[in-house]
């Protein structure tokens, strides 16, 4: 059934079971423990609680809004440098108590070992989850695999090491996977299955690969044991599982690509999960409840006005596969129309393009460029998750699924672990890296073979201390196919390449001239009109875009026509420290054995 997300909802408010907030109080539980334990019926329905820990309708799409390549209008305490240890109240400890609580009391042997592994294998995963998620956070913290008691002397226990606490998180998954009876495509993807699990042990493996990799030598990694490379193989060899072995493929043959609409976005936009890529979705529904993705994309009164940077486009393609070059033959720069006409497809399908369409108010559909008065800060504006029908914009009216696992990444996990070790071959990449291209109609370049030449602009703009070709061509794949699905982050903190938060330029598309109306997309209908005076009311005022305070121009002195290109320009900060958040003082000071993360005091 679709609506399983918002059924989980009405399920947990009859079950009633509800964890502590940290690890000192005792768990309340007003259902039945037998009745729970003692059926499938019951162990299913508890299991039911646990995807709440999944990202949920009204944020799943907000993953990547902070991120080096999104340019917003918002920043947060964090983002802004100006976090505390007591301004930081986030260690929550109730979603992992809960999982406890059940796979302590999943002992009834009533139940065969199968039923009774099977639901533990799905609690086991999500332990998983969520230690990851303490992992990502705050790094070492102890490894609690049980309920505690107020005198259980666990609560005043120090922190675990990275070694103890990947070693458990990967017992849980391969437990997972052993012992999840469900191998088949899920209906509408809304439940994990045994893929899932080794899907998320690939993605986890390499990102604690990397960690130990490139942040070696650093207060981050003392005392780890686990070689890197271990860890490499352990994610390459998962990920290989879920290609050769799982019944998931790339989701090529939807709707051919035009108008911004094709096969890669035909996954963000649709109904139902296309499930033969999607392996676990978030689910939206017009009776149970929506989403909320145009709103906060499209909205200028809603959401931090997301939008994708220059810096960030001109790394797609172009569809021959040669690298974009954002000047012409004569010196000039390429106007938006040249810049998203024959390039990776999945430009196009994430941002509006010069032939995206949206069905208005009349029926009809119509070529329509950024919204520039009140919205589009670089004029790149995200379309990824958006339905293209204005009707979805000003309210939670989304009734389009949000994938969360994907095909697509044990692609790229495989990819990078076999690049790092150095033992990526010809016909890995073509399956990986090459088949991810074509989707994206690239015809041509490095499909087939392993790329030879280093890309100056990928490696001196976003990875200068990255030499391999290879590596560099990944990660630019990464980025493009992940694109605001929560990757990004994280995938810089690992790569040890956080200042990109702090350094990376959000500049915007090419305007020829300031006070002059521009038909951005060459649809006959004027779109913008750039001026640097505040206090302009002329004709085109509603087409304004005023360039002062934060939202600017950059003239472009090696342009021969003399252009510009808009710049957006928030206070963003950097400190080394904010590669894990501190634990919050309160907290250590009820446990005096707890020690602070680096740089935090």
């Amino acid at each position: 059934m679709k609506h399983f997300y918002n059924n989980i909802i009405l399920t947990i408010a009859a079950l009633s079971i509800f964890a502590s907030c940290d690890l000192t109080e005792t768990q309340q539980a007003t259902a039945d423990r037998r009745m729970i334990f003692s059926s499938e019926t019951g162990l299913r329905t508890y299991c039911y609680s646990f995807y709440n820990y999944l990202p949920s309708r009204t944020n799943a799409f907000q993953g990547d809004a902070t991120s080096d390549y999104g340019a917003k209008n918002t920043l947060s305490i964090y983002e802004s440098g100006a976090y505390t240890t007591e301004t930081s109240t986030s260690w929550d400890w109730s979603g992992i108590r809960n999982v406890n609580y059940f796979i302590q009391h999943n002992t009834n042997t009533s139940l065969t070992d199968a039923v009774r592994n099977n639901y533990t294998g799905i609690a086991r995963f999500f332990r998983a989850y969520l230690y990851f998620d303490k992992l990502l956070t705050y790094g070492e913290v102890p490894w609690i695999d049980k309920v505690l008691e107020p005198d259980s002397e666990e609560l005043y226990a120090g922190r675990d090491s990275r070694d103890v606490i990947i070693s458990n998180i990967i017992s849980d998954l391969d437990y997972a996977f052993a012992n999840i009876t469900e191998s088949s495509i899920t209906p509408n993807s809304n439940e994990i299955n045994k893929w899932t699990a080794l899907l998320f042990k690939s993605r986890m493996c390499l990102f604690e690969a990397s960690w130990r990799k490139y942040h070696a030598g650093s207060d981050y990694v003392k005392g780890c044991s686990i070689s890197a490379n271990s860890l490499y193989e352990m994610a390459a060899n998962a990920a290989d599982s879920v290609m050769r072995l799982s019944p998931y493929k790339l989701h090529v043959t939807g709707t051919p690509y035009g108008n911004g609409r094709g096969p890669y976005r035909e996954m963000f936009i649709s109904d139902n999960p296309v499930t033969e890529e999607v392996m676990l979705a978030v689910s939206t529904d017009k009776v149970m409840g929506l989403g909320e993705q145009n709103w906060w994309f499209n909205s200028s009164t809603y959401g931090p006005h997301l939008c994708m940077s220059r810096a960030f486009a001109k790394t797609y393609l172009n569809i021959d596969g040669t690298i974009y070059d954002e000047r012409n033959e004569d010196g000039s720069y390429k106007n938006f129309i040249q810049e998203t006409t024959n390039r990776d497809q999945r430009l196009n399908q994430t941002i509006r393009g010069y032939d995206y369409t949206r069905l208005e108010s009349d029926g009809s559909y119509k070529r329509t460029a950024a919204n520039f008065t009140g919205h589009s800060l670089t004029g790149y504006q995200f379309t990824k998750y958006v339905m293209d029908d204005v009707s979805y914009d000003d309210a939670a009216t989304n009734d389009n699924d949000i994938p969360i696992f994907r095909f697509a990444e044990a692609l790229l996990n495989y990819a990078e672990a076999k690049a790092e070790l150095g033992t990526m071959t010809n016909m890995d990449w073509a399956n990986t890296i090459g088949a991810l291209r074509k989707r994206a109609g690239i015809s041509g370049g490095d499909l087939e073979t392993l790329p030879t030449t280093v890309d100056p602009y990928i490696h001196d703009t976003f990875y200068p201390g990255i030499n391999d070709p290879v590596i560099l061509e990944i990660r630019r794949e990464r980025a493009i196919e992940l694109c605001l699905e929560g990757f990004r982050l994280i995938d810089l903190k690992r790569w040890n390449c956080g200042e990109l938060w702090e350094t990376l330029p959000w500049t915007g598309v090419y305007i020829p001239a300031l006070d002059t109306p521009l038909d951005i997309n060459g649809d006959g209908t004027n779109d913008v009109f750039v001026t640097t005076n505040v206090g302009y009311n002329g004709e085109h005022k509603n087409l304004m875009m005023v360039a002062a305070g934060a939202q600017g121009v950059q003239k472009l002195s090696d342009d021969p026509n003399g252009g510009y290109i808009l710049t957006y320009t928030m206070d963003r900060e950097w400190n080394d420290n904010m590669y894990l958040y501190p634990i919050p003082s309160q907290v250590i000071r009820l446990n005096d054995s707890l020690t602070q993360n680096p740089g935090w005091q």
